[in-house]
C-alpha cells in the first residue's frame, strides 16, 4: 500500500513537470528528454522504492489529500462490503416431518402425530377428503406441537393429510417439505337396528351406510359358551338385514353389528351397536276394539314374556310412539283418546329379570278412535263409570276433570247398578234418598236412570276394589263427596252418562 502511494506521487509530479515545460515554451525535444526522465524516475521509484526530495513530498501530500477524500479507499471497501456478504449464514431449512401416524379412531375427528422436528418453529396441517365431496387441498391449521386433531370430518371417508415443518426467520415464514399420510375415519355406527323377528329364527335389520365395505355380525351365545365371535361377514352395504337360523327357543343372543370400509390395506370397524334377543320372544297377535275415546286390546299370552309394554303412534312406521301402559295381564285398555284420530297400536312382549331386560317384536293394528259406546258418541263432556273397575271419570270439553274409586250397586243380581247409556235427569242438594230399608242424607244428588244415581256416601271410609261385592249400593254410585261436588258443579240436565 506504501508502495502504491509513492507510486502515484511520482506519477503526478512529472505530469506537472511536463505542463511547465509546455508553459515555458520548450523545445520538442527537450520535452521528449524531459518525459524520459520523469519516466526513468518513476521507474526507479517502482523498483528501488526511494525518496525523491521536492517532487516525492508533493506526491506524498497529494496521495494523502486523495486517500482523506476517499478515492483510493473505494475499492478496498468493495472488497470488504463483499467478503462480508459471502460470510452472512444461509436461511437454514427445515426438516422433513418423520413417524406420521393416525393415533385415534373415531369417526367424525382424526389425531395425528407425528417426531418433533429440530429447530422448527411448528407445523402446517393440511388435509383432502379422497372421497371428492369437499374439493381440493385445504389448511386445516398450524400448531406449535407435533400433534394436530381435526374435528368436524365425514364419517366413513377418506382422507389425504399433509404435514409440513416451519421456521421463522426475520419475520418471515419458510415451510420444509409435505409428508403425506393417507388414511380414513372410522364408519359411523350403524343405525336403527331393529329385531324384526323373534320368534323360531331372529332377524335384525338396520340402515344403510352407502360408504360401508360391509357388514360383520358378531354374536355371543349358549353354544359359544356366551363367548363373542365373529359370526357373519356381509359384503357390500345394500343387504341390510340378517336372519339366524341356528338358534334354540328360549335362549338369549347378543348381536353386534358394525359397519367396516376397507381403503387401500386398511380395514376401518364402526362402533358395535348392540341388540339382545331372545328367541321365541315373537310378536303376540290381539284385538283391538274402541268406545268411549279408549282402546281395548286382547291378545294370547306369550309364554316366555313377563309383561307387556303398549304403545300407540301416528304412522305405521314410526319408531318413536306414545306408551300407553304395561301390564302381565293379557288385556289393555288405554286412557281416553282423541275422538277422530287415527292410530297405529302395538303390544311389545317383554323378559325382565334382574339382570336382563329384553323387548320383543310388535305388529301393528290400526283404528280410529271414537266417542261411541252402545252405538251413540258420548261428545266431550260425559261421565263414564267401569263396574268391573269400580272406577269413574269425568270429563269435560275432553279434558279429565275427576277421576276416582266408587262403589257400584251390590253384585247380587238384584241391586246391580244398571250398564247403558244414559244422561241425567234429575239434580238435587241435601236431600234424603229412601226406599225399602235405607234412608239417607246426601248432599249431591244427580240421577241418571230410574232411582239410581251418583251422590256422596259419608257413611263410607273406602272405595273401590271389590267392596261392592256383597257390600254394595242399592243401585247408585256411591262417590267421595270431594269429587262428586266437582262433577255436580260442572255437569247438567243431559250430560251423558256411560255405565259398562
Amino acid at each position: 500500500m506504501r508502495k502504491s502511494k509513492k507510486l502515484l506521487a511520482l506519477l503526478l509530479a512529472a505530469v506537472m513537470t511536463a505542463s511547465v515545460a509546455g508553459v515555458m515554451g520548450v523545445s520538442a525535444a527537450e520535452a521528449d528528454e524531459e518525459a524520459g526522465a520523469s519516466e526513468n524516475s518513476v521507474t526507479l521509484a517502482a523498483n528501488e522504492d526511494v525518496d525523491f526530495v521536492g517532487a516525492s513530498e508533493e506526491a506524498d501530500a497529494i496521495a494523502a489529500d486523495d486517500e482523506e477524500h476517499n478515492v483510493a479507499a473505494e475499492p478496498e471497501e468493495e472488497v470488504i462490503a463483499a467478503t462480508e456478504e459471502a460470510t452472512e449464514p444461509a436461511v437454514p431449512k427445515p426438516g422433513n416431518i418423520t413417524n406420521l401416524q393416525k393415533t385415534s379412531y373415531e369417526t367424525n375427528s382424526m389425531t395425528l402425530t407425528w417426531n418433533k422436528v429440530p429447530n422448527a418453529t411448528g407445523y402446517n396441517v393440511y388435509y383432502y377428503n379422497a372421497d371428492g365431496e369437499d374439493g381440493g387441498w385445504h389448511k386445516a391449521g398450524v400448531t406449535k406441537n407435533p400433534t394436530y386433531t381435526l374435528k368436524n370430518l365425514r364419517n366413513t371417508t377418506s382422507y389425504h393429510f399433509q404435514i409440513s415443518a416451519y421456521i421463522t426467520y426475520n419475520g418471515k415464514n419458510y415451510e420444509g417439505n409435505r409428508t403425506l399420510k393417507k388414511t380414513a375415519t372410522q364408519p359411523g355406527k350403524v343405525g336403527t337396528l331393529l329385531r324384526v323377528r323373534s320368534s323360531e329364527v331372529i332377524q335384525l335389520k338396520w340402515n344403510r351406510n352407502t360408504k360401508a365395505t360391509g357388514y360383520k355380525i358378531y354374536r355371543s351365545s349358549p353354544e359359544s359358551g356366551n363367548k363373542e365371535v365373529l359370526y357373519k361377514t356381509i359384503v357390500g352395504n345394500k343387504n341390510t338385514t340378517f336372519t339366524d337360523k341356528n338358534i334354540k327357543l328360549g335362549n338369549i343372543y347378543v348381536y353386534n353389528v358394525k359397519a367396516y370400509r376397507e381403503v387401500n390395506t386398511s380395514t376401518y370397524g364402526s362402533p358395535a351397536n348392540r341388540l339382545k334377543c331372545l328367541s321365541g320372544l315373537g310378536a303376540p297377535a290381539f284385538k283391538i276394539s274402541c268406545s268411549r275415546s279408549k282402546v281395548d286390546l286382547v291378545w294370547n299370552y306369550n309364554k316366555y314374556a313377563t309383561r307387556y309394554d303398549i304403545y300407540c303412534y301416528d304412522r305405521i312406521d314410526s319408531l318413536k310412539g306414545t306408551k300407553l301402559g304395561s301390564t302381565t295381564s293379557n288385556r289393555f285398555t288405554s286412557p281416553r283418546l282423541t275422538p277422530g284420530k287415527h292410530l297405529y297400536f302395538r303390544v311389545y312382549p317383554l323378559y325382565v329379570t334382574k339382570t336382563h331386560s329384553i323387548t320383543g317384536t310388535a305388529v301393528n293394528r290400526e283404528l280410529t278412535v271414537n266417542s261411541n259406546i252402545y252405538g251413540k258418541s258420548t261428545g266431550s263432556t260425559y261421565i263414564e263409570i267401569s263396574i268391573e273397575k269400580q272406577h269413574m271419570w269425568f270429563y269435560k270439553s275432553g279434558k279429565l276433570m275427576v277421576e276416582t274409586d266408587v262403589v257400584t250397586g251390590n253384585a247380587d243380581g238384584y241391586h246391580n247398578t244398571p250398564k247403558g247409556f244414559y244422561s241425567i235427569y234429575q239434580r238435587a242438594r241435601n236431600t234424603t234418598l229412601s226406599g225399602p230399608g235405607y234412608s239417607s242424607f246426601v248432599e249431591y244428588w244427580m240421577a241418571f236412570c230410574g232411582g239410581c244415581g251418583i251422590h256422596d256416601s259419608s257413611w263410607r271410609s273406602r272405595y273401590g276394589g271389590s267392596i261392592y261385592k256383597g257390600d254394595g249400593s242399592h243401585g247408585c254410585v256411591n262417590t267421595p263427596v270431594s269429587k262428586v261436588k266437582t262433577i255436580y258443579n260442572n255437569t247438567g240436565i243431559g250430560t251423558p252418562v256411560i255405565v259398562y
